[in-house]
Parts: C-alpha cells; structure tokens; sequence
C-alpha cells in the first residue's frame, strides 16, 4: 500500500450540504489527509435560487475548487453526485488522482441519473418523492428521510439533519452526463458500496460499476447514507481507496 498525505474533495448528494461530511472529515483527517467538504449551488450555506441549479452549474462549482488546489484530488462523491464527479472528471481529468463513488448512480450508456433510478427495479427512492407543484423541486417526508434514504439512523440522528435538508432542483437529474475514454476514462476509480441502500440497490451499484469497468470497491453493511450512520467506516473505506494506488482498473 501506498501511504502518503492525500488532498480530498467531498461532494454530498442530493437535499443535503457539506455539513453532511462533518463526522467523515474528522475521522479522514486522523488518517494524516487533507480533506475538504464544499456544498453545492443551493446547499447548505449557498443560497442559489433553485431554479438556477443545474447539472453543469454542479460541476462547475466543483471545477472552481479543483483549480485553486495544488497538484491533484482524490474527488469523492456520494449518490447524485456521481454525476458531478463524473461530469467534472470528463472535464478536468488532470486534476482528478482518483474518483470515488459512493453508493453512487454513475453515468452510462446516455443515461439520465432519473433513468437510471427507474431502471432500478428494487429502488423504493422515487416513488417517494414529493414534488412542487410544478415539478421544478422535490422534498421528502420524514418517514422516508428516516426509513428509506438515511437507513440506519436514529431519530436523534434525524432530528438534528431535518432542518439542513433543502428542497432538491429535480433539473440536474434529467441531464446527461457524456463521457469520453480521452478524458473520464483515463481516470482511476474506486467504488464503496451500501449492501442496506433502499435507494439505489446494490445490484444496480455493481451494474454501475461493471459498466464503468470499476473493479476496486469496499462494501459496508450499511443504508444509502453511511455519512451519517457509519462515519468511521465510511472513513476508512475512503482512506483505503485514497492510498491503494493510481491504477485505472478499467
């Protein structure tokens, strides 16, 4: 194994912020590594109306923090922000040492990250989904938060994250992300899956998986957000991946 100071980039999902990566930070930091958590448009502490957000003002954001960096990323991305990262990777691949995805829809065959949800036949994750009026914004209920996405959590747990939670722009979920093998594909890859995900199932992780030829993955006994419910071993599934070496094992 290869063991030296990595510079991490965190990028959290949908609904959720950087503060989502605050237990997950400190537990990586005690590994020696520079890491960061940033959110994205319409996150957290960044007030971008909705109705702005969109899968390339994502990447953008992203692509703004890589290029004040010094030298290269592992760049981290849970759920949605597979696509991010790939869009980003697809993007900026000099920069990226390595992608890691966790339990991540991952783009393939031009399909939309809606798609690939739907084609997800075990997912229980847009069927309880509770749209605006005009479709523009989705929210979830508690019973949901708590039961669906972040499986495993105590209401306490869920109690103190209810009210970070933003309504979530349904636009980045109905673009595509193209990739090329000159850029996203020249790029390593890890994947860390979650055997208890209720969003998407882990058969559907390891087809993503198997279609981007990712062949590097850790497996948690956890729900879709180990985040919150495994931040320690989400940790070292993460350090792990981030000093196991820069091959592309595609």
């Amino acid at each position: 194994m290869k063991n030296s100071s990595k510079t991490i980039l965190l990028i959290h999902g949908a609904w959720e912020g950087a503060w989502s990566w605050e237990e997950t930070i400190k537990n990586i930091e005690q590994k020696g590594h520079r890491v960061k958590a940033i959110d994205l448009p319409g996150h957290g502490d960044d007030k971008t109306p909705t109705s702005e957000i969109t899968l390339v003002v994502y990447a953008n954001r992203v692509k703004k923090e890589l290029a004040g960096i010094d030298g290269q990323v592992i760049l981290v991305g849970h759920s949605f922000a597979g696509f991010v990262i790939s869009k980003v990777a697809e993007e900026m691949p000099e920069k990226i040492e390595k992608l890691v995805f966790v339990a991540s829809a991952v783009p393939y065959d031009g399909k939309t990250a809606v798609e690939i949800f739907e084609e997800d036949e075990g997912s229980e994750f847009l069927e309880n989904l509770i749209f605006s009026e005009n479709k523009s914004t989705a929210t979830m209920s508690r019973e949901t938060i708590k039961n669906i996405v972040f499986t495993g959590a105590t209401d306490s747990q869920i109690d103190a994250l209810l009210p970070n939670l933003v309504a979530q722009a349904t636009a980045p979920f109905f673009e595509k992300v193209i990739t090329t093998e000159e850029n996203f594909g020249r790029v390593a890859k890890a994947y860390i899956e979650t055997t208890l995900d209720r969003v998407i199932t882990l058969k559907a992780q390891r087809h993503g998986q198997k279609m981007l030829g990712i062949k590097e993955s850790i497996t948690l006994e956890y729900g879709h957000v180990p985040l919150e419910t495994a931040p320690k071993q989400l940790a070292d599934a993460i350090n792990k991946v981030s000093v196991s070496g820069n091959t592309v094992l595609a």
